[in-house]
């Protein structure tokens, strides 16, 4: 229910981000990223324009040719997606941001500390955009599927031990 009325699930849509991609979306839609492991899931929301976006981060930072819509790399993820809110009608001083991910799965073998690097190289090209970060789950061991809802703009992380809303 949104203002009294039901949200028909023909009306309501689910789109999911795999590597390297991202969606954003006007309410009501549900935003979800799937298996994250060492990458990041980052959602950026605009309470007011009820815009929501998120990006599935790979790798800390690196070169692509289509820098554009690819959010493979954080430091093109950011500004991408950034780029894509205000696309559609958001507005930079009323994007926050949450994120998670960046795990260490195989802390044996975790030499080069991917998801730590993920998690750091996301934080500064959010502070570099001038975009707040309010919530994260980052880093343990555990594989996550995250949830950012259009209508109200709570993320959800699901990991093995339950559900958390951020």
């Amino acid at each position: 229910m949104v203002n009294g009325q039901r949200i028909s699930e023909q009306t309501e849509k689910r789109l999911y981000a795999g590597i390297g991609e991202m969606h954003v979306a006007h309410n009501p839609h549900q935003l979800i990223i799937m298996g994250l492991g060492s990458c990041i899931g980052l959602s950026l929301y605009d309470r007011t324009a009820k815009v929501g976006g998120v990006a599935h981060i790979m790798l800390p930072d690196g070169n692509n040719g289509d820098q554009e819509r690819s959010c493979k790399f954080a430091n093109h993820a950011v500004p991408a997606l950034l780029k894509e809110m205000i696309r559609n009608k958001a507005k930079k001083e009323q994007i926050v941001a949450k994120i998670a991910g960046g795990a260490s799965m195989f802390t044996a073998i975790d030499t080069l500390k991917i998801g730590e690097r993920n998690t750091v190289v996301v934080k500064e090209e959010l502070k570099k955009a001038g975009i707040r970060l309010i919530a994260e789950d980052t880093g343990k061991t555990c594989a996550r599927t995250v949830t950012l809802d259009t209508r109200t703009g709570k993320f959800s992380v699901k990991t093995k031990e339950g559900v958390k809303t951020m």
